[in-house]
Parts: C-alpha cells; structure tokens; sequence
C-alpha cells in the first residue's frame, strides 16, 4: 500500500513519516528535486537532488509521472520509482506528495492500493516551524502563500489530522492505516 502525507510547508510531514518509519517497516520511494539539500537530509536516500536542467531532461524524456513547479523549486515523482511501489505487493510506502501529486496518484492506484493523509497546522504554529527550519522571511510569505490551495483539497483525502502533537498524531495515523488495511 502507498501511503502519502501531504499538508502546507512545515506542517510536519517529514517528521512524521520519520516516526512512523521508526515504529513500522514503511519503505520511502525516491522523488527528484531542484532545492538545495537540507542539512539533515542524505543524497539519495528520498530525494534525488538534480539541477534545473536535469530535471527539465527528465521532463523532455517522459520520466516523470508527475511534476510541479513548487516555491520556485521543480519536485517530481519519477515513473521509475513509481513502478516499483505498485510492482511490490509485499510492502507498505509512505511519501510526502503535495495535492496536485495525491490527486493523480489516487487515480493511478486502485482505492485499496493507497491511502492519503492531511497534516493540518495553524498559520502561526506553521511560521514558527518553518522560522526554526531556517527559512527566510520570503520564504515563508512564499510558502504561506501557497496554503489555502493546499488547504481546499482536504476534501481529496481519506484522513484530516492536526499534527499539534506528534506522538498522537503519529499514532492516530498508525490506528487509521491499520483500519484500511483490514477494510482491503
């Protein structure tokens, strides 16, 4: 099954997927990026890290399944990575995929292959996640900026959580994926 966690910039979806892949064996697949890597991230380990100009060849070659143009930076999911996760019938994945991703990956996998969750977080909670991440004043009105689109797909997922308080929201998700699992 594939999981996907979306939600506005800094409502925690990395950190989250963390703990849950310390409390079950969820397998990450890859998306490509233009940003800079972050200082806690690893090359290659859920980003692949490419110039413009790559990615832009990997759009000209048919290679994504997807891509967007996101806070000035391209993120895409590559379709080789994709085939992997639904070839694999064994396995749980989990990734972050921002609304316009999740909308196309639940009309590529059938409604029992996946499962897509919404981190919400209030505005001011969000600004001082994303100040405490490094990030500068534009950015923040650039990220911000993009939240109530984001905001109006809720309706497009299967569960909306508030990610105030990690530990419950960690574990409200693992109740809800366990609750899918045995509906398949």
């Amino acid at each position: 099954m594939l999981i996907v966690l979306s939600g506005v910039s800094g409502s925690g979806k990395n950190t989250v997927i963390e703990e849950l892949k310390k409390r079950k064996n969820f397998k990450v697949f890859r998306s490509a990026v233009t940003r800079q890597m972050r200082p806690n991230e690893k090359k290659g380990e859920i980003y692949i890290f490419v110039t413009r100009g790559e990615f832009e060849d990997k759009i000209k070659n048919g290679e994504l399944f997807e891509y967007e143009l996101v806070h000035g930076e391209y993120r895409g999911i590559l379709k080789s990575e994709l085939e992997k996760v639904k070839a694999d019938k064994t396995s749980d994945y989990i990734r972050d995929i921002d609304v316009k991703g999740n909308q196309k990956l639940r009309k590529y996998f059938s409604k029992e292959d996946i499962f897509s969750i919404f981190l919400e977080v209030d505005d001011s909670e969000l600004k001082k996640r994303l100040k405490n991440r490094g990030e500068s004043d534009e950015s923040i009105v650039l990220r911000l900026s993009r939240a109530p689109m984001e905001r109006a797909h809720k309706k497009d997922y299967d569960l909306v959580i508030e990610n105030n308080d990690l530990g419950k929201t960690v574990e409200a998700i693992l109740r809800a994926i366990e609750k899918k699992k045995l509906s398949r």
